[in-house]
């Protein structure tokens, strides 16, 4: 099996029982996707639409939502590493720390905090993603909670 397709396994709740932390990067936001969801999205604020105004609150230029930094750092780890086998998401809180700027590199990391099975069908699993400059300051900390599926053995004794 190549490392692409290794990368590209679904993800179960006993793979991330004990996992270690998982690094990504560099991810680059850029202006063009910004005011691409910006459109989309309406999410219109003068902080995320405006040079001018994000200036005049002491930010070097406009920043990127919040809502757009988890979206886009799932996103990676799904094209970047593994899609998981996640059936719902109990809760997510995210704390910005400092701001992202379109067109600035950046980084995450994701760390299973604890993990609990719920079934035999399914495990809960509480991570922490840590967003960070070039220069390791950190951006954003997310915390997720998320409900998962488990490995289960089928009558050949095969997973599934």
């Amino acid at each position: 099996m190549t490392a692409s397709a290794r990368s590209q396994e679904m993800k179960y709740f006993e793979d991330l029982v004990g996992a270690p932390v998982r690094k990504f990067g560099p991810l680059v936001f850029t202006t063009v996707l910004l005011d691409q969801l910006l459109d989309l999205m309406g999410e219109k604020h003068p902080v995320h639409d405006s040079d001018s105004f994000a200036n005049s609150t002491e930010r070097k230029q406009r920043i990127v939502p919040g809502g757009f930094i988890h979206s886009i750092t799932s996103g990676w780890t799904v094209q970047h590493g593994s899609p998981a086998a996640i059936v719902g998401m109990r809760s997510v809180h995210w704390d910005f720390v400092r701001p992202l700027y379109p067109d600035t590199p950046f980084y995450f990391t994701t760390k299973t905090e604890s993990t609990e099975p719920l079934s035999e069908k399914a495990g809960l699993v509480n991570t922490v993603r840590r967003v960070f400059d070039e220069d390791g300051k950190v951006l954003a900390i997310g915390r997720m909670s998320v409900v998962m599926l488990r490995k289960t053995l089928t009558s050949q004794g095969e997973l599934s």
